[in-house]
């Protein structure tokens, strides 16, 4: 298969996000699986006032971040260091998961286990993006934790904060769910990850950016990946592009590299997927196969924290997401699924099998979670008119 004469229209479709006014930079790389077609573009600033990206510049992954998360697990429950069914309460410490899932005076903590975790299903708010409800004790901080750093400025941040922030701020959005049943309920949490980072982190002894590196970043000479504020080696990481919340700057190293979030580029991210699907990673094929079942449908988002989060008509594996617009959206012109995924500052790393095409970008800004969505069907639809 080759996509012959696809290039003009990725530079295109890339010009057409870039000149989205609260854009002020833009990766985009386009890889067949077979090794026989590439194309990668860039747009804007590394900084601002900066020179243009190019096309191998490192960026912030955000959300990307949880399919390595997932990977780790996965490879610990290959080896016997953790089970899927290993209840969150006998893997961390008490100071952290005492009432962490407490709903309608009922303390469901107990049943949480990592599967809940990685589904996102064990149904804690998220931390980051959940407001405290508008019940409670009158004077009562109402923002958002994404609020309060945007208002107040950057801070670090570890696992005891997000376990007093869920425990004493927010509320459970549903009860741990039974995955295989009917009708399951599952809502994006980034505290399912945080949760999951301190788990590795408790049975290795270690940092988890050390145990990354072992599983991850050194087996599969990820050079240009790293935590921020964690360098490898000695090669020094390349300036990340500026974040943006709107017009005005993101800056956040403490906080970014509290939460383990990854900068990376296109080349090592879809390197790494591909290791993922095609057995370069784990050691049984069937561990990327369990990561892909059951899939379980987001719902429509309801309340402001959902708006910003993954939703429908988006699916959700163990650490990663699948995504197909519906038929009745694009009724004369389908275009292929895809699976991967994306973060909340519009960054994307998917597959899409039936063309055997690798998709990852970025266009770092924190109010453009949906562009992957909006952009993919787009270039899905390019390489199905160019290939021959």
């Amino acid at each position: 298969m080759t996509f012959d004469g696809l290039e003009p229209k990725l530079e295109s479709l890339l010009d057409e996000v870039f000149a989205r006014k609260e854009i002020h930079s833009a990766t985009m790389t386009v890889a067949s699986g077979r090794g026989d077609f590439l194309w990668a573009g860039a747009r804007g600033e590394t900084s601002p006032g900066g020179p243009a990206t190019k096309p191998d510049t490192p960026w912030f992954t955000a959300s990307i971040t949880k399919l390595f998360i997932a990977a780790v697990v996965m490879r610990l429950v290959e080896d016997g260091e953790l089970t899927l069914e290993d209840r969150l309460v006998d893997r961390l410490p008490g100071a952290i998961t005492h009432r962490l899932h407490v709903m309608d005076g009922n303390d469901r903590t107990e049943s949480i286990t990592v599967e809940h975790l990685l589904a996102h299903a064990s149904g804690l708010p998220d931390f980051i993006e959940d407001h405290p409800p508008k019940r409670g004790p009158a004077g009562r901080d109402r923002r958002s934790l994404v609020d309060l750093l945007l208002q107040e400025g950057d801070r670090d941040w570890t696992l005891d904060d997000t376990a007093r922030r869920v425990r004493e701020s927010l509320t459970p959005h549903f009860p741990p769910q039974r995955l295989r049943d009917p009708g399951v309920r599952i809502r994006y949490s980034d505290t399912n990850y945080q949760l999951l980072i301190g788990i590795v982190e408790e049975r290795r002894d270690t940092s988890f950016a050390e145990v990354l590196k072992a599983l991850i970043l050194e087996p599969l000479e990820l050079a240009d990946t790293w935590i921020p504020g964690h360098p490898r080696g000695e090669r020094l990481p390349g300036e990340v592009p500026t974040l943006y919340a709107g017009p005005e700057v993101v800056d956040f190293p403490r906080f970014f590299a509290s939460i383990i979030d990854l900068n990376s580029t296109s080349d090592d991210l879809i390197r790494f997927f591909m290791a993922v699907e095609r057995g370069g990673l784990f050691r049984s094929p069937a561990t990327w196969e369990r990561m892909q079942a059951p899939w379980n449908r987001f719902s429509f988002p309801l309340d402001r924290a959902a708006i910003r989060q993954p939703s429908w008509p988006i699916e959700y594996g163990l650490g990663v997401m699948r995504f197909h617009l519906p038929r009745a959206f694009t009724p004369l012109r389908p275009v292929p699924g895809v699976i991967g995924h994306t973060g909340s500052t519009g960054t994307w790393l998917l597959h899409a099998r039936e063309l055997d095409l690798y998709l990852s970008g970025a266009v770092n800004q924190i109010t453009a979670g949906a562009v992957p969505f909006r952009l993919v069907p787009k270039v899905l639809r390019a390489a199905m008119a160019a290939r021959r």
